[in-house]
C-alpha cells in the first residue's frame, strides 16, 4: 500500500526551518495581525499582507492584497495573482518561505528550493482580472460615539438600514461589489473605453450625493437627536478583481493600491475638515468642466502607510450638490447598469 503523500506547506527559512500546513480549508490569510492565519509579526508587512487560495482542481495561487511593500515570487514582485509550483520562494517583508507541495515533487523529493531567479513564475488564474476601476468608501462619522447614545437594536436596525440603502443607491448608479465592513461601506465602479470617463464620474458622485442625504435623514427614522453623519473617499485606477472565496465562494475583493489609497482618502476627509476627497485620478476626468476648479479644492493629503502626501481634491457634500445640479443635461444621458459578474470566470 502506499504511503499517504503529505499535504503541501510553507516552510520557513529564516525561523529555523519551521513549517506551516496548508492541508485545512482553501484560503490561508497571511499578516500581521493575530486575525491572520499565518501571522508575520514584521512592521514591514502589511496587516492583511497576501493570502494563499487553493482552487478546486488543487492549484495554489499567491494574491497580494495591496500590501505596502509587495509580496515576492522567487524574487519577481506580484502584479497579479501566482500559480505556485513546488519549491517556489517566497518573500513578504522581511520572511522568506518556500513553498512545498510533495504530491508535485513525487519524482523528487530530495530536490531543494530553486534560486530566486531560475523559473518563471505562474500565470493569472481566470478568477481573477485587471480592470481600470473606481472605489469608493463610506464611513459612519462618530460611530463610537453614536453606539454609546442608543440603544443596541436601534443601532443594528440602523446599520442595517444604511447598508441596505447604500447598497440599492449604488447599484442604481452602475455600481457593484458592495462590502461591508464594520460601519464602513465599499463600492466598486468598473470603466469602460476611453473617452466617456467624465460621465462615468459625474455618475458615481451623483451616487455619493444621494447617499449622503439619505444618510441625513435616518435620524428622523429613528428618533435620533442630530442627523447620522458619513465622509467618503473616491480613488480611480487600475486593480485586479476576483473571488478569494473560491469557485463555490462569494467573497468578492478588488486588490491593489488604488484601493488602499480609496480608503486613507475617506480617512483624509477628517484631517481636511471635508465631507468627500478624490484622488486625482479620480478628478482628472472632471477638468473638462470649468466648474469643477470653482467647487472642487486642491489639497495635500497626508496618507497613512505613504511616505510623502498625495495630491487630493475635496468638496462638501452641499457643495458637490450645487455641482451635480449644473451638469443635470451631461447626468441625464446615463442609462442602464453596469456590474460585475464572476460567475463565468471559475477554473
Amino acid at each position: 500500500m502506499a504511503e499517504p503523500v503529505p499535504a503541501p506547506f510553507l516552510k520557513f527559512e529564516n525561523e529555523d526551518g519551521r513549517e506551516f500546513s496548508l492541508s485545512s480549508g482553501n484560503v490561508w490569510k497571511i499578516g500581521r495581525t493575530e486575525e491572520n492565519t499565518v501571522v508575520l509579526r514584521d512592521d514591514s508587512v502589511s496587516r492583511s499582507h497576501a493570502i494563499i487560495q487553493r482552487l478546486e482542481g488543487g492549484e495554489f495561487y499567491l494574491i497580494d492584497m495591496g500590501s505596502r511593500n509587495g509580496s515576492f515570487v522567487n524574487g519577481r514582485r506580484l502584479t497579479a495573482p501566482v500559480a505556485l509550483r513546488d519549491g517556489d520562494r517566497l518573500a513578504l517583508g522581511q520572511a522568506r518561505l518556500c513553498f512545498r507541495n510533495p504530491a508535485e515533487a513525487a519524482a523528487a523529493s530530495a530536490a531543494s528550493c530553486v534560486p530566486p531567479d531560475a523559473r518563471e513564475t505562474g500565470q493569472t488564474v481566470a478568477l481573477f482580472r485587471k480592470a481600470d476601476i473606481s472605489v469608493l468608501v463610506l464611513d459612519i462619522r462618530g460611530f463610537t460615539v453614536l453606539a454609546q447614545k442608543i440603544d443596541s437594536g436601534v443601532l443594528s436596525r440602523l446599520v442595517s438600514r444604511w447598508f441596505a440603502e447604500a447598497d440599492r443607491i449604488t447599484q442604481h448608479h452602475g455600481g457593484t461589489a458592495q462590502k461591508h465592513i464594520g460601519d464602513a461601506v465599499m463600492a466598486v465602479w468598473m470603466h469602460g473605453d476611453q473617452g466617456g470617463e467624465h460621465v462615468e464620474i459625474l455618475r458615481i458622485l451623483q451616487a455619493v450625493s444621494e447617499i449622503a442625504r439619505m444618510t441625513g435623514s435616518l435620524h428622523q427614522s429613528f428618533e435620533l437627536p442630530e442627523p447620522v453623519r458619513i465622509g467618503a473617499g473616491l480613488n480611480t485606477g487600475a486593480a485586479v478583481l476576483g473571488n478569494t472565496g473560491g469557485a463555490a465562494g462569494g467573497d468578492f475583493t478588488a486588490i491593489g493600491d488604488a484601493v488602499n489609497v480609496a480608503f486613507r482618502l475617506e480617512s483624509a476627509t477628517k484631517e481636511l475638515s471635508t465631507d468627500l476627497v478624490l484622488g486625482t485620478a479620480t478628478f482628472d476626468p472632471l477638468r473638462r468642466s470649468s466648474l469643477a476648479v470653482r467647487y472642487f479644492r486642491p489639497a495635500e493629503a497626508n496618507l497613512k502607510g505613504y511616505d510623502s502626501p498625495v495630491q487630493a481634491w475635496h468638496i462638501s457634500f452641499a457643495a458637490l450638490s450645487e455641482f451635480l445640479a449644473q451638469h443635470r443635461e451631461d447626468l441625464s444621458t446615463v442609462t442602464g447598469s453596469d456590474t460585475i459578474d464572476f460567475g463565468n470566470h471559475h477554473s
